[in-house]
């Protein structure tokens, strides 16, 4: 087998501590390149505030007067009398949760 060099220059380069690398311009001609950036608060308040109109259509809409206190019985009959209304007010709910947490999680 070959012995490697004492004096690698690969090496060399690899253990240096140097955090710049010349890249003739390469950098720069990509960043130049990059599309303009968007106006992301824009959508995000967009989305806050489609959603606080969605929440105040789903308080006016949602069946509250048929939502029953869902006792372990009526839930393990699979009462659709019980269960459908409860199950529009959580899906709404997840909706709008969700919403909102994409809406703070955007970053600019």
């Amino acid at each position: 087998m070959n012995r490697p060099e004492d004096n690698d220059p690969l090496d060399a380069l690899l253990r240096e501590q140097n955090p710049h690398i010349d890249d003739d311009g390469f950098t720069g001609r990509v960043v130049a390149a990059l599309p303009r950036r968007r106006r992301i608060w824009l959508w995000s308040n967009i989305l806050l505030g489609l959603t606080a109109v969605g929440s105040a259509l789903a308080i006016h809409w949602l069946p509250w007067e048929n939502l029953s206190v869902p006792d372990l019985s009526a839930l393990l009959s699979l009462n659709p009398q019980v269960l459908l209304p409860w199950l529009l007010v959580l899906s709404v709910t997840a909706s709008l949760t969700w919403a909102i947490m994409a809406a703070a999680q955007w970053e600019d």
